[in-house]
């Protein structure tokens, strides 16, 4: 870990190990009441009750190529890409990815509504690594935004699109 909590391995210099840090991370959803939480590879069944539509993501615009940014710039993200979700009529909810250490901590928004064509492609252009994509009644998946790496073992649940 470096000094801010940031696993220091987490980087698009390592996809595989940050396919790992992105899949063992804790996503909240604030639907009211209590966060709910979802997590790679488990169904959210809770977020379906609450929040039914028939495919769902979580999309963050913090720190674009998997590189930490100012506080301000993640901001100014953030805010642009609340502005592109409201435009395109989905229904989102402020949500954060954590770190399971309780460290590293990550603002996003959980959608509902957008196809997982649309969700990677508006990730990508908030020069995302990866994203949290999945239809209505099956786990959560993860997106990784980049080529499979060669030799990469098969990660449960995990997507490598080019």
């Amino acid at each position: 870990m470096s000094n801010d909590g940031t696993p220091r391995h987490a980087s698009q210099d390592d996809p595989v190990a940050l396919a790992r840090a992105f899949a063992s991370a804790v996503y909240r959803a604030e639907l009211g009441g209590d966060p709910v939480e979802l997590r790679v590879g488990q169904p959210a069944t809770e977020i379906e009750r609450r929040l039914p539509a028939s495919t769902y993501a979580f999309i963050t615009a913090w720190n674009p190529d998997a590189e930490r940014q100012p506080g301000q710039a993640n901001a100014r993200d953030d805010d642009a890409l609340a502005a592109r979700l409201e435009a395109a009529g989905v229904d989102f909810r402020r949500t954060w990815a954590q770190d399971a250490e309780g460290g590293h901590r990550e603002a996003g928004w959980l959608v509902a509504g957008l196809s997982p064509e649309r969700a990677d492609a508006l990730a990508r252009e908030f020069e995302q690594a990866g994203i949290l994509a999945w239809l209505a009644g099956e786990p959560v998946r993860l997106h990784m935004l980049m080529p499979r790496p060669g030799g990469a073992a098969d990660l449960p649940h995990v997507d490598w699109l080019e």
